[in-house]
């Protein structure tokens, strides 16, 4: 009887917990914020990747969420809740962005000023608060692939007129102009051969000064041209000695230079002969230039490192808590279980178990003696338990069959601290909602050493709510109830929930855990 009331008692309170927990993750799950706060709404072409509670950010900082989509018109019409404490103004502005490559978009606004100039006559104009209801007018939406097939469906006609038109003047307007170029050109030709007499005359008249009597003058000439350079000559010579020394000091220059140029030849010699040592790859800089050893080590390095970073960036992660009430033994089995999915066919398993039957050590002990009325050797087995979590590691590889109708995952590593093996049949429930989404079957077989035969359990676990599961099954299978340490040893009956998160929840809660820490700490 005392059992029994034990039994309800926990029963009771397992219920309480969960029904705690449902109402904790409605909680989660209907953001944060609350109701406070005013409503804003916009229209936008294209409402893609928006969904409900996407944050909506002024500078990075989220001060509100998305918390209807409707359909008005041709356009979509969002609307969102902003912080009480947050002013947006009439010609607050709001952006639809990209969050990752995912195709995930949040919202960012501009608040906007209390004046702003006046787009058409530049006037300073005074602005208003936005109140509860109004709508944001300037909308900026990222341009789409459709916007620029668009974009390029209204250019080809523009550009096939404008090469039509190319094609017209080609055959009109520049013919008659080339057309016309040739008339001119046959017209003037008579005024070009008049040009050239002309200028057979002049060289006439040319030659004519140059002969005769005209040719006494233009040596006359020339004379006088002779005595005027001798007279500058004389001119130049008072002044020669202000040109030695000028020369003086361009010859000290010249030689400064000369100094400069050997330098600089002595120089290039070096470098010269450096390039020849790079190019026949001696010395470290032509190693690293001229081997191929050392540029495929590097290209190997960077393949591995991006080989391995890409695979730390595909990992996901499932985390599990589980509680597991045993009728016989009247105690509770709870579990943390972290699952690392690398692959959708595979993953790794690590679980840490509060387990009542606690963590046990065999130790023999070998005991020989001369008596010949005793055995001459006797084995001596001590099995201590000791109050310790437990721990399962297990490599996981999933099968999907039916065209993933079913999938069957089997199990291999560390079981609760012994080796183990493992199998999970998952089913999905006919009824396609959030109710009663999944089936899995577990069936575990470990512990080899510790009973007469090893320890099988059969887990059945529905997911009768979004992560929320109710799991039952056997514990111990084909080991009757033996007199272990406080009994808890042998075949069991349990009953009990379990809650699982995944990246997106554990993002959810580190953000409302980081909250409640800053608040705390201020």
């Amino acid at each position: 009887m005392k059992n029994t009331s034990a039994a309800i008692k926990v029963g009771l309170t397992a219920i309480g917990i969960a029904l705690l927990s449902f109402i904790a993750f409605k909680f989660v799950a209907k953001g944060v914020g609350g109701s406070r706060g005013f409503h804003v709404w916009a229209l936008f072409h294209d409402a893609t990747g928006l969904v409900d509670k996407s944050a909506v950010q002024v500078a990075g900082l989220n001060i509100g969420e998305i918390t209807d989509r409707t359909l008005e018109g041709s356009l979509a019409k969002v609307t969102i809740r902003i912080k009480p404490e947050v002013k947006l103004w009439s010609n607050a502005s709001i952006f639809k962005k990209s969050a990752s490559l995912l195709g995930q978009y949040y919202l960012e606004i501009d608040p906007g000023t209390p004046e702003s100039p006046e787009p058409l006559t530049g006037q300073i104009v005074t602005n208003h608060l936005l109140a509860d209801g109004e709508q944001i007018k300037n909308v900026v939406e990222a341009v789409t692939i459709a916007d620029i097939l668009v974009q390029v469906n209204e250019t080809l006609p523009v550009l096939r007129q404008i090469l039509l038109d190319v094609q017209q003047l080609t055959r009109g307007p520049i013919r008659q102009i080339a057309e016309s170029v040739k008339d001119g050109v046959d017209k003037n030709s008579l005024a070009a051969q008049q040009l050239l007499h002309h200028l057979d005359d002049i060289a006439l008249d040319v030659r004519g000064m140059t002969a005769g009597k005209a040719s006494d003058d233009f040596k006359k000439t020339i004379s006088n041209m002779r005595e005027i350079t001798e007279s500058v000559k004389g001119l130049v010579g008072t002044g020669e000695g202000q040109v030695n020394s000028a020369g003086e000091k361009i010859k000290t220059n010249l030689d400064k230079i000369s100094v400069a140029i050997d330098n600089l030849n002595h120089t290039m010699a070096n470098v010269s002969q450096m390039s020849d040592q790079v190019a026949a790859g001696k010395g470290t800089v032509g190693r690293l230039l001229n081997d191929d050893t050392i540029a495929n080590n590097v290209e190997q390095i960077t393949t591995d490192v991006g080989g391995f970073v890409s695979s730390i960036t595909r990992l996901q992660t499932l985390v599990g808590l589980r509680s597991e009430y045993n009728v016989v033994a009247n105690t509770l089995k709870t579990y943390v279980a972290v699952q690392l999915q690398s692959r959708p066919d595979k993953f790794f398993l690590i679980e840490l178990i509060d387990d009542p039957r606690g963590k046990r050590s065999t130790a023999r002990t070998f005991t020989t003696t001369d008596d010949p009325s005793k055995p001459q050797t006797t084995n001596t087995e001590t099995v201590t338990t000791s109050d310790q979590f437990r721990f399962t590691f297990q490599i996981a590889k999933k099968l999907f069959l039916l065209g993933g109708r079913f999938n069957l995952t089997g199990r291999f590593g560390i079981k609760e601290s012994t080796g183990g093996v493992g199998m999970d049949l998952e089913v999905p429930m006919a009824l396609a909602s959030n109710w009663f989404r999944t089936l899995t079957i577990s069936t575990d077989i470990f512990d080899f050493r510790a009973n007469t035969y090893p320890r099988l359990k059969v887990l059945a676990a529905l997911e009768f709510y979004k992560h929320i599961w109710v799991v039952g099954g056997v514990d111990d299978i084909i080991n009757d109830r033996g007199p272990g340490a406080g009994g808890l040893t042998g075949r069991d009956y349990f009953f009990g929930m379990q809650l699982t998160f995944n990246d997106d929840d554990l993002r959810a809660l580190l953000t409302i855990g980081g909250a409640a820490l800053l608040g705390s700490a201020k």
